[in-house]
């Protein structure tokens, strides 16, 4: 550390990969990434006095320009263009580190989400036991249940396609979209029933129609409903055809799907196990 390298201190060895924080803080990987930049952004030499010096030097030796102020310009011709080129990749250097970091924290997120799901899920299914024998609590429970299932399997799908952008049709699986446009055409439907939790409602009906066997979605004839009648009140209306033993509905306002019996009258239909209630 004597002669030209006098006053100079030693480097401190610092670990490159420690995700540790001023004061012991965790930083997110963007903030990492952020920090890194910080670090590395900056060339070995300042472009704009490289730019001056290059061209300055090659201005002092080169002619064919015509005068003093011709030669100069053409000495600065080559590293201008240079200069402007080296920008430019350090600004899209930035960028694609600025995005990394944009997409580790959203997947992180995601991440997160899930295992809140998760978690609020295994309660769900305590409350669910809990309640037995209350047949309208169970069918509360189950419909947040259901939701929570698939809102897991969304956010696994992200997580394991963070490229996917959900508003492009056919990017994500068929069944997210449909349930997609499903929620939006419940959610401006007439019937006040579906308006109520047209996400629900979405769900449900789309995993039927995708899992359902041939020979049950034969029967299906859609769903009932329920819209202000002439004296203001709200009736009920079976969809067109609906009624013959075998037929199956989907009532929004018990949540549930119902088939009929050779008498006209409806038992829940269960389509998991193709089985009705007694």
């Amino acid at each position: 550390m004597n002669g030209i390298m006098s006053g100079i201190q030693d480097r401190e060895m610092h670990a490159e990969s420690d995700p540790m924080g001023v004061g012991g803080q965790t930083l997110t990987p963007s903030e990492r990434i952020k920090e890194a930049l910080k670090k590395y952004e900056e060339p070995a030499f300042d472009p704009v006095a490289q730019l001056l010096i290059q061209g300055g030097l090659r201005g002092l030796s080169q002619t064919g320009g015509g005068g003093t102020l011709a030669n100069l310009a053409l000495a600065f011709q080559e590293p201008t263009g240079k200069f402007f080129e080296t920008a430019q990749k350090r600004k899209d250097v930035q960028r694609e580190i600025a995005l990394a970091g944009v997409e580790a924290d959203i997947g992180a997120d995601l991440q997160t989400q899930k295992l809140d799901e998760e978690a609020r899920q295994a309660l769900l299914q305590r409350e669910f036991v809990a309640a037995q024998g209350d047949l309208d609590r169970q069918n509360e429970i189950r419909k947040e249940i259901i939701k929570g299932q698939n809102k897991i399997d969304e956010l696994q799908f992200m997580i394991d396609n963070p490229e996917a952008d959900p508003a492009k049709k056919g990017v994500i699986p068929s069944i997210i979209t449909q349930q997609m446009d499903r929620e939006r055409s419940y959610a401006e439907s007439t019937n006040l029933e579906l308006q109520k939790s047209p996400d629900f409602h979405a769900r449900k009906t789309v995993n039927f129609e995708r899992t359902a066997p041939p020979e049950i979605l034969n029967n299906y004839k859609g769903i009932v409903f329920y819209g202000y009648g002439r004296k203001g009140d709200i009736e009920k209306t079976l969809p067109p055809g609906a009624g013959k033993a075998g037929d199956i509905i989907y009532d929004p306002q018990q949540a549930g799907f119902f088939i009929f019996d050779n008498e006209g009258n409806t038992y829940r239909y269960d389509p998991a196990t193709n089985t009705a209630a007694e």
